[in-house]
């Protein structure tokens, strides 16, 4: 923006002129503080789920159950500051029974689309982080803003997001995923490696 001043004996006049009066709708807004790569706090309580962004008492991870999903522990979420989300998994990854050919939960090979190969799409606006590209997600890929079957709607998911005062601790939260309950939330705390 660019600013023009025009003096008289008694006033001072100020002409803002904006260079593109009409931004494009679609230009996409990132924070430089989340660009780089994270993975889920290996610590109990960094996966948690409730009623409600501030109840998460239905479920959170103990030390015990981070040791035997080590595997999703070393998952990356890789934000580029070009815009671009990637899942970067290892040879092994949690895995559910939701997801096709999965007899037990447990660590084993990735399931297509969940499987990092398709480079997405990562943008914000004010505290949402939307994801968008198909198999692209964070923490859990079963959680979506409609369910939890690792199918959003259009390949978009939109989280809340938190960053800590020196940008290395990232807190996630979704909701939406539950009908019965609205309000219920998945929690993930994220760390900058």
């Amino acid at each position: 923006m660019f600013a023009f001043y025009a003096c008289s004996d008694d006033s001072v006049s100020v002409i803002d002129v904006d260079p593109d009066p009409d931004p494009d709708p679609d230009e996409q807004e990132l924070d430089p503080a989340l660009v780089g790569t994270w993975v889920v706090e290996p610590t109990a309580g960094s996966l948690a789920v409730g009623p409600s962004a501030d109840d998460l008492s239905w479920w959170s991870i103990s030390s015990g159950d981070v040791t035997a999903r080590e595997c999703f522990y070393e998952d990356q979420y890789v934000f580029g500051d070009d815009g671009s989300f990637q899942n970067v998994l290892g040879d092994e990854t949690w895995l559910e029974t939701w997801q096709e050919g999965v007899e037990e939960d447990g660590c084993g090979a990735p399931v297509a689309p969940h499987d990092g190969s398709n480079v997405g799409q990562w943008s914000v606006s004010g505290s949402t982080l939307t994801i968008d590209g198909e198999g692209n997600y964070i923490g859990l890929s079963k959680v979506h803003n409609g369910g939890e079957d690792g199918k959003p709607s259009n390949n978009l998911i939109n989280y809340t997001y938190e960053l800590s005062d020196n940008d290395d601790t990232l807190e996630i939260r979704i909701s939406g995923w539950n009908p019965d309950v609205a309000e219920a939330t998945w929690y993930y705390r994220l760390i900058r490696q």
